[in-house]
This record gives C-alpha cells, structure tokens and sequence, in this order.
C-alpha cells in the first residue's frame, strides 16, 4: 500500500474515523475526570554503618549495598505494613492496598532510602510515609541488632527529616492522559479504517470492476441525493446528466463491429440502482435525435412507470394475451421516449418471459426503433434477465459503490457468459465525490469526447463513425 492508497483510504473512511477519535477522546475526558485525586509524601532514611566499621574494602562495599537494596524490598513486608495499618488505625485498608500505595527505592551512588507513599489525601499520605519509616527504622535495629548482645550494629538507620506534604495530586495527570487518549484514539481510528478496507469486499474502483467483469467500465455515476426526489437527467450539465452522455458516447464505440439496437440493463441484486441507469439513459439517447422505446420487464417489481409518471396496467402481459395492440400499449413521454410497461402482474414471470411470443415481441421492437431499452430483474436472485439475456445485443451491469460484493459481481458476469450473452461493460453507480479514481464522467475516459465539452472535432468523427445525427429511415420516430 503506498501513500496515495493509504490517504484515498482515509478520504473514504473519514466519518469512520473521525467518530472513532472523537468518541476516544469523549471517553478519555470523561475517564480522566471520573478519577479521585491521589496525594504524595516522600520520607527519607539515611542507612549506614557505625563510626569505626566502614571499610574501603570493595567486597564490604558489594555487601553494603546489597543490604541497602534488602531493606528498601522489606519496606513492604506484610508485617511492617500490618504495624503501620495498626497504629494508624485504617481498618478500612488492607495489606494488599497499602503494599500497592507504598514504594521504596535506593537513591542512586548514596545509602539514602526514599519511601514514597500516595493516599486519597495528603494528611492522610504523610502520615503513612511517617509511620513507614518509622517501622523501617525499627526493623533495621531489630535485624541488625547482635545475636550476642554485646557490640555495635551492623548498620543503623536514621529517619533524615518529616515526610513531604503536597496539596497537588500526583495522579491522575490530567494532559499526560488526554495526549495519550487522543493518540490511542487517532491510532485506532487511521488503523480501523485501514482494516476496515481490507476486509471489505465491495467493489469500489474501476479497476476492481474492471478486473472481475472482464470489461471496461463505461461510465461513472456520481452519487446524487436528489436523485430519487427528481430521477431523470435533463439538458443541463450537472455532473449527472454528463456521466450519462458520457455512457451514451462511450456505448456507442462498444461495438464498432455490429449496430447496438438493444440493450439489457441489469445489476447482480436489487437495489443497485438499474431502473433509473435504464431511464436516465434511454433520455439520454432520445435526445441525440434517436427513437428509443424503453421496456419495463421487471415484471417481479415494475418502477418505471412510476418513474416516468405514466400508466402500467397496460404493457408486455396484455400484448402478449392480445388484449391490446402494441401501439395501444406503448405511450410517449414528455422526454420523447416511448415506454411499454410490463402490464398486470403475472404469477409466473420467467415462463412468461421464456415464450416464443415474448421472442418475437423484442424480435419486432427492434426493427421499429434505433434502441430498444430493457429494465430487466437482477441477475442473481431470478432467472428473467438471463432469459431476456438471449434475445439483446448486450447488456450494461450495473455496480453500486460500496454495496456490490465482487463475488456478487463476478457471478453476475459469470450467469451472463453461461448464456452465451454479451457485457457491453459495467456502470459504477453512486459514487462518493471523495472516491478518488472511481470518477471518470469528464469526458469519456479513454473512449472520445462527451457530447458536451471537449474537442468538437473529435466528436464530429465519433458521430460519423456510428452515424449519430443522420435522419433515422425506416424506423418509427418518436411518438
């Protein structure tokens, strides 16, 4: 992962952790403050041989201070502690508790040993410090007192002035513990985020659409919040309506080789977004002078009509019973596409679709426009669009950002090979402004020049190579 992965990661996975560093930082604060106060005293004793029994011998010097390190552990047996507990009266703290408020230590290259106590108050901390050294003091003369009576001492220990007293707590240090909450947090939030990406397995670059389908992608939807309020593109030259001149320019040159006269547009699941791609585009191309019919076959869950504003009790089913006329059937919309909506509901959809009347409907359609439009189901969930599959051109597949799997994708890709259908290319749909190389709508991405924008020149030569512009003869004009 180099640097421009690692900061596009943290782009698409800011709100992730920026919540995790505040809510890290909120918990330090409130931790911080939630803790009592905790006071320190400091007592000294200076630990020594008599006058007459020191030695510059370096073994009695080793010995020495190997006596120094005994007493400062012993300042913590549970004997002494006890004693301190009973003549200060703490009945409500144990041995334990008072070995874990109580530190002694050897002061570096002196035979001074500092007793370091901390209690929820500093009276009360400067009255165990005292207490402590006291009991240290006494423990050294009764350990070092002669088994025979007679004599001086191997060492004696003198308590060198009162304990400290302070009224600053020593604990909890208030900055020391937020810097250290905001860098847990910042931590945990850049290496979430991270983590996060790795193990998400949504498509999310074209280059992963790219990769899984086998093809190119031929456009780049960029995410709209008001799409669904108000769906359709206009002549406008939003980032919406451009991505969609984009894939009608980029489907043009698909297929260099063979006329496009029908298209299946399809995703992997539900809720990816198809039903506008299908509408949005069909808008697209009537306006660049062509005759586009726009086939509601999502007879599962029909939303076209809807869409559009027009009527769905007639379409596909009662064409296909005879009880209207193809033309009774197709209506015309303000935009200048015609729709032919899916009808009333039939029970069984697939065995519908698998006819030969159904066959020889789209087998005319085509003939009678320039473009032919199919919404058809999800790939993966029912067999309809890979049934429509054989009876198209090609079809465009829709991927959400984000919400498509590349399992769900490649398998989509696979039902369409089995088929034997054909992929015109994906369509990356709902992609977040931040989502770095996910855009490509400018002006074509590798396949001309938008119809909007760019080199007129350049947009000439990809009209004459597929004949956009040129009068439509012999098909039905827009009605």
């Amino acid at each position: 992962m180099d640097l421009r992965q690692f900061l596009g990661i943290l782009r698409t996975r800011w709100v992730f952790s920026v919540s995790t560093i505040v809510a890290g930082t909120v918990a330090t604060i409130l931790l911080v403050l939630s803790m009592s106060p905790v006071y320190g005293s400091s007592a000294k004793l200076f630990i020594t041989s008599p006058i007459g029994q020191q030695s510059a011998d370096p073994t009695a010097a080793y010995f020495a201070s190997q006596r120094l390190a005994s007493y400062a552990d012993l300042a913590r047996e549970p004997s002494l502690l006890q004693d301190v507990i009973d003549r200060l009266n703490l009945t409500d703290v144990s041995r334990d508790e008072l070995a874990g408020q109580v530190k002694a230590q050897i002061i570096a290259t002196t035979q001074t040993l500092q007793v370091d106590v901390t209690a929820d108050t500093p009276e009360l901390a400067q009255r165990i410090a005292e207490a402590e050294a006291e009991g240290i003091v006494s423990l050294v003369a009764r350990l070092e007192k002669p088994t025979s009576g007679n004599g001086a001492p191997a060492f004696v220990a003198r308590i060198v002035g009162p304990p400290t007293v302070s009224q600053t707590p020593v604990a909890p240090n208030v900055p020391l513990n937020l810097a250290v909450g905001l860098l847990l947090s910042l931590f945990v939030g850049i290496a979430g985020a991270v983590l996060r990406d790795l193990l998400d397995r949504t498509v999310k670059t074209r280059q992963e659409a790219e990769d899984l389908s086998g093809g190119a992608v031929l456009a780049t939807l960029p995410f709209d919040r008001q799409l669904k309020k108000q769906a359709l593109t206009s002549e406008g030259h939003g980032a919406l309506a451009e991505a969609f001149r984009v894939l009608r320019t980029n489907l043009q040159f698909a297929n260099l080789d063979a006329k496009v006269e029908s298209i299946l547009v399809s995703s992997a699941v539900p809720n990816e977004g198809k039903t506008l791609v299908a509408t949005n585009l069909a808008m697209s191309m009537a306006q660049s002078g062509r005759s586009v019919l726009l086939v509601d076959a999502d007879m599962r869950n029909p939303n076209v009509a809807e869409l559009l504003g027009l009527e769905n009790s007639v379409g596909l089913m009662t064409v296909l019973i005879g009880r209207t006329t193809l033309e009774e059937a197709t209506q015309t919309h303000t935009s200048g596409i015609s729709f032919l909506g899916t009808g009333p509901r039939p029970p069984n959809p697939a065995e519908v679709l698998d006819t030969q009347a159904m066959r020889d409907l789209l087998f005319g359609l085509r003939s009678e426009y320039d473009v032919v439009i199919i919404d058809a189901p999800p790939m993966l969930p029912v067999a309809d669009a890979s049934i429509l599959m054989r009876e198209v051109d090609g079809a465009l597949m829709l991927v959400r950002y984000g919400e498509t799997t590349r399992e769900q994708l490649r398998l989509a890709v696979a039902r369409i090979e089995t088929v034997g259908g054909r992929l015109f290319g994906t369509i990356l749909n709902r992609t977040p402004r931040r989502a770095g190389d996910a855009y490509g709508y400018g002006y074509g991405y590798g396949y001309g020049y938008g119809d909007t924008g760019g080199d007129p020149s350049k947009l000439s030569i990809g009209r004459l190579v597929r004949g956009e512009g040129r009068p439509a003869s012999g098909r039905r004009a827009n009605r």
